[in-house]
């Protein structure tokens, strides 16, 4: 079968619009922004598992960047499994999931507010019980997504961390329009990177590597290739990855580097001088500022912002997920042992 014929293109395909969608539903950030700083807020925890996670990422680094506030990841096993007692006074609670049905999601982000924390619950479905239990209510505007594998959902849960804190900053200005029609370039575009993906060889090592706003994406790509080819792949910190994880690299192996335009060529400069000594494979995806001739370049979003360009990159890992999917005679539609909704207790 062709790519296009699998739903998960045509919800790639969609973001453009979804991007429209959340760009133009401003009061919602605003809202959220005043409820925070009517609040004492002194640290952030971000609440979410797997997809919803890897965007999590991306919205602590921009806090942290942004706004220097603390951020952690929570645990959300320590309350629902041990039940343990949180402390959550002065603490923003930020809570992503598409479904807004996890469990311990919920069981968390109850505790959370009990604790004393503010929630704010960031969802693709405004009558999920996460989505109820907030203070807030962050509605990603993704529309239906039917393919198990998350692609419109988790772009958009990137825009909307960067509109949340857009607000948070009080950078009302900054509407972040010219992103819609950023996203609809790159999703006109998506078939260069059908060569990708056939190169790509699933019997060797695959390896994913970001850092900073781009460690979400790299994250995710490992993620969605793992869950629609069955296959091991690592998606890591640049920085992570020499402390250990790259003594398992050879000239059989397959690394995918994420260097969105933006990026300081110092986040990975010395991380790629390492790598290079093993003489793997290198694929570059985004800019190729610190490329060799003789490397493979995927070429991404050409904003100025790091921040930015991660956001319509997110279409590019997406697609190249398909297409590898495709070539190795997968259904990245309905992933073998997967649902749309995880529960996790």
């Amino acid at each position: 079968m062709n790519v296009k014929d699998f739903k998960m293109f045509s919800e790639i395909s969609e973001t453009p619009e979804v991007f429209s969608r959340l760009i133009n539903s401003k009061a919602q950030f605003q809202l959220a922004a005043e409820k925070i700083k009517a609040r004492n807020i002194t640290n952030v925890i971000i609440l979410a598992r797997g997809t919803s996670d890897n965007a999590g990422h991306y919205l602590k680094f921009l806090i942290e960047v942004k706004l220097g506030l603390p951020v952690g990841l929570a645990s959300p096993s320590s309350v629902s499994i041990y039940g343990a007692k949180v402390d959550f006074k002065n603490t923003l609670v930020i809570a992503l999931s598409q479904s807004g049905r996890s469990p311990d999601l919920i069981t968390f982000a109850s505790a959370a507010r009990e604790g004393g924390a503010l929630l704010i619950a960031m969802t693709n479905n405004s009558d999920s019980p996460l989505a109820k239990a907030g203070d807030i209510h962050i509605d990603l505007s993704a529309g239906p997504e039917v393919a198990v594998a998350a692609t419109k959902s988790y772009s958009a849960e990137l825009l909307a961390s960067l509109l949340l804190v857009d607000n948070w900053m009080g950078n009302k200005e900054e509407v972040r329009s010219h992103l819609v029609d950023s996203s609809r370039e790159c999703i006109a575009n998506l078939s260069e990177v059908d060569s990708f993906a056939n190169s790509l060889d699933a019997a060797r090592e695959i390896v994913v590597i970001g850092r900073g706003y781009s460690y979400a994406n790299a994250k995710e790509l490992a993620l969605k290739i793992q869950e629609t080819s069955y296959i091991p792949v690592q998606g890591m910190s640049s920085a992570d990855y020499q402390h250990g994880p790259i003594a398992t690299l050879d000239k059989n192996s397959q690394v995918i580097v994420l260097a969105p335009s933006g990026m300081p060529k110092k986040a990975l400069e010395d991380s790629i001088a390492r790598i290079r000594k093993s003489e793997p494979e290198l694929i570059w995806l985004g800019s190729n500022q610190l490329a060799l001739k003789e490397e493979k370049v995927i070429k991404g979003s050409t904003q100025a912002s790091e921040e930015e360009s991660t956001i319509i990159d997110a279409a590019l890992i997406q697609y190249l997920t398909l297409g590898f999917a495709v070539k190795n005679g997968f259904n990245p539609d309905s992933p073998a042992g997967l649902s749309k909704v995880t529960k996790t207790l």
